[in-house]
């Protein structure tokens, strides 16, 4: 029999959906932003509110009414594109990227703390079976992943977090500058929102979310997706806030530091304020913040393959395979992992928006939202392929075809061509009907 939850049990899952979603990545990337944004920081926390919390938010909405990111996928075009764009989603969010990213960047910074200008094979090699042996335990009972993020993890990120913020802001290095940047404050931190992948990741976590609801607290049916927008409502509630106060710690660094960025930026600036002990609560904070993010998309990347399997490949044979890919690739150090995988970015983030966007707000319109979906994942494969083309400096050919559509070059290309697959998708839609 279905039962409501008390207060403290919302707030203890909506702290464990915000400690997924804030992990390395979210506890790093805004206090560069905020360092680049300057004078701008609250038109550029605009832009990074709407791609990075209100659309991730929006994502869990549509897990509540449609499923999971497989459903979803086959609901709006067909079972043959859930298995490619949700399969190279969740290996990008998963193995091939973000798992990855969140161990090097935990590495990244503990290499800063102790002046290491290179990293020890053998020390590295040891923090890397640690931190990947930990994420097991966690993930190896999926029903109690919810849970255990909240009893042992959160209560330390809260904390920590807390600390560091507060001592950044009431002593800021400098004054604000102006922007780092040339385009427009609000472009950049639309565009940079992308870059936490907490869009596709959501509808990784829903699934532990729904999970640990069900199984752990009794939740069946209409109260179950109820919960789940709510405590994902309070778990994006605290990421707002933290993005916010972070990136008011970067830009209170004015001209400083600017030869570092991500981890390496944040323990300088912790190491500044606080010296050798504020570097080791910052490499806590950012160890247990890594590992929050590693747990929720290793459980997320083996209950995508679980099901899409049809349950032949077991959710536990899953999650060793994730995790063994994962600390191999997370060798090869943070700023290789994503010069090398940042194009897929470009692949997998427009279609997700546009998926849960037309759930949200159109749901009725099923032609529109498969063309639009379609016309996204192919401009998406188009920027891609220029991305990758650029790294060889051979991007010129595709450089040219890009500059024809309008918002290619801030990064928005996608959406005229979303809105002509819209309206082809819903024509073919009704005139499939009308016959």
């Amino acid at each position: 029999m279905s039962r409501k939850l008390n207060l403290l049990v919302v707030a203890a899952v909506g702290g464990s959906v915000f400690a997924m979603h804030f992990g390395g990545s979210c506890m790093l990337w805004p206090v560069t932003w905020g360092q680049q944004s300057g004078s701008a920081v609250l038109i550029t926390y605009l832009g990074i509110f709407i791609s990075a919390i209100l659309f991730p938010w929006l994502a869990y909405l549509a897990v509540s009414k449609e499923g999971t990111l497989f459903t979803i996928a086959s609901k709006s075009v067909n079972t043959k594109f859930a298995q490619i764009f949700g399969g190279l989603t969740v290996l990008v969010l998963g193995p091939l990227f973000a798992i990855p990213r969140m161990s090097a960047a935990a590495w990244d910074a503990i290499c800063q703390i102790l002046g290491l200008d290179y990293s020890p094979f053998l020390a590295l090699l040891f923090f890397t079976l640690a931190y990947y042996s930990a994420a097991f335990w966690f993930l190896y009972r999926r029903s109690q992943v919810i849970d255990k993020i909240a009893k042992y993890l959160l209560p330390v990120l809260i904390v920590t977090i807390v600390a560091v913020v507060t001592k950044s802001l009431v002593s800021p290095l400098a004054e604000r500058v102006t922007p780092f940047f040339p385009e427009h404050p609000f472009t950049y931190g639309f565009l940079h929102g992308y870059q936490t992948m907490d869009l596709p990741a959501a509808l990784m976590f829903a699934t532990l979310v729904i999970v640990g609801l069900r199984e752990s607290h009794n939740l069946k049916g209409a109260i179950l997706n109820r919960y789940l927008v709510m405590t994902a409502g309070f778990g994006f509630l605290l990421l707002g806030t933290s993005h916010f106060t972070q990136m008011l710690v970067g830009a209170s660094t004015g001209a400083l530091f600017t030869d570092v960025s991500y981890a390496r930026l944040y323990a300088t600036i912790i190491l500044e304020l606080w010296g050798p002990i504020g570097g080791a609560i910052f490499n806590v904070a950012l160890l247990f913040a890594a590992l929050t993010s590693a747990v929720g998309l290793g459980g997320g990347t083996a209950s995508y393959f679980e099901e899409a399997s049809g349950g032949r490949l077991p959710y536990v044979a899953c999650t060793a395979v994730t995790l063994i890919l994962s600390g191999l690739i997370s060798m090869i150090g943070l700023d290789e992992i994503i010069r090398l995988t940042a194009p897929i970015l470009d692949i997998i983030y427009p279609p997700a928006i546009v998926m849960v966007l037309f759930i949200v707000i159109a749901p009725g319109l099923k032609g529109a939202r498969a063309g639009a979906a379609l016309a996204a994942f192919g401009w998406g494969l188009f920027e891609g392929a220029y991305g990758y083309a650029a790294m060889f400096g051979s991007e010129a050919g595709l450089g040219a075809l890009r500059a024809w559509f309008p918002g290619a070059e801030a990064g928005f290309g996608w959406v005229l061509i979303t809105a002509i697959g819209a309206v082809i998708g819903q024509f073919f839609n009704n005139k499939a009907v009308f016959k």
